[in-house]
C-alpha cells in the first residue's frame, strides 16, 4: 500500500510538471501564460519536495537517526515571517488568511527553527489541500510554562476513524488517509521529540483544528 501510493503521489506532480512545460513552450510569445505555467511549476515542485522530504524522515525516523537542534527562538517572529510569505502569495481557491498572535509577555521556545516550519509547512500544505473559498487560520495562544499554536481551516474536515489514526502515520491504499497521515505523522514526531503535544479537533464538513504545544522557555 505504501509503494502504490508513493509512486501514484510522485507520478502526479510529475506529470503536472511536464504537461505545464509543454504549456510554456507553446505559448513562448504569450509572457503571461509563460508566467503562469512558472508559478504553478514552482508550487507544484515545492509540493513534490515536501512529500520526498516526509518520506526521508520516515525513514530517519524509524532507523532512530532522526535529530533535532533547539535553540531559544520567539515565536512571533516565525508567525511574523509566515504571515508576510502567505499575504505576499496570490490568493488561491478563494482562501483567506487570518494569523492571530496574542500580545503575551514572552513567546519563546527551545526549537529547531528549520523542524518548526517544516510543521507549519506541512500543516499549511494539508489546510490548503482540503478547503477551497474557506479561511484558514494561525494563532498563538499561551498559558503558563506553554505556547500552543493552532492551524485551523474551514475545509472538509476528517471523519472519526481518520482522526484516529491521523497522528499514528496510518497508511492505506485509500488517498483520504495517506494524504492526512503521512505529513501529521512527520508533524507528531518532530513536535514530540521537542518535548511537545499535538492534538487534533475535525467534524467533517467543518474543517479541522490543528493544535500543538512547546514548553516556553525563557528569552
Amino acid at each position: 500500500a505504501f509503494l502504490s501510493r508513493m509512486s501514484h503521489d510522485i507520478r502526479t506532480p510529475m506529470n503536472v510538471i511536464m504537461g505545464l512545460v509543454s504549456i510554456a513552450q507553446n505559448h513562448l510569445g504569450d509572457p503571461d501564460r509563460v508566467r503562469d505555467s512558472l508559478e504553478k511549476i514552482q508550487a507544484t515542485g515545492r509540493n513534490l519536495q515536501q512529500l520526498v522530504n516526509d518520506v526521508l524522515d520516515i525513514g530517519q525516523i524509524e532507523s532512530g537517526e532522526f535529530k533535532i537542534r533547539a535553540m531559544p527562538m520567539d515565536l512571533n517572529e516565525l508567525i511574523a515571517d509566515l504571515r508576510e510569505t502567505l499575504q505576499s502569495t496570490a490568493p488561491e481557491r478563494g482562501i483567506k488568511w487570518e494569523c492571530k498572535v496574542h500580545d503575551l509577555v514572552r513567546n519563546w521556545v527551545c526549537s529547531d527553527s528549520l523542524r518548526l516550519s517544516q510543521v507549519f509547512t506541512n500543516l499549511i500544505s494539508n489546510a490548503e489541500r482540503h478547503t477551497q473559498n474557506g479561511t484558514i487560520t494561525i494563532s498563538l495562544t499561551g498559558e503558563p510554562g506553554w505556547q500552543t499554536i493552532c492551524v485551523s481551516d474551514t475545509g472538509t474536515g476528517m471523519s472519526e476513524e481518520m482522526q484516529k489514526n491521523a497522528l499514528k502515520g496510518y497508511v492505506s491504499a485509500d488517498k483520504d488517509y495517506w494524504r492526512h497521515g503521512i505529513g501529521l505523522y512527520v508533524c507528531h514526531q518532530i513536535i514530540t521529540s521537542h518535548g511537545g503535544k499535538i492534538w487534533l479537533k475535525s467534524k467533517e464538513g467543518e474543517g479541522t483544528q490543528v493544535f500543538f504545544s512547546l514548553p516556553e522557555e525563557e528569552s
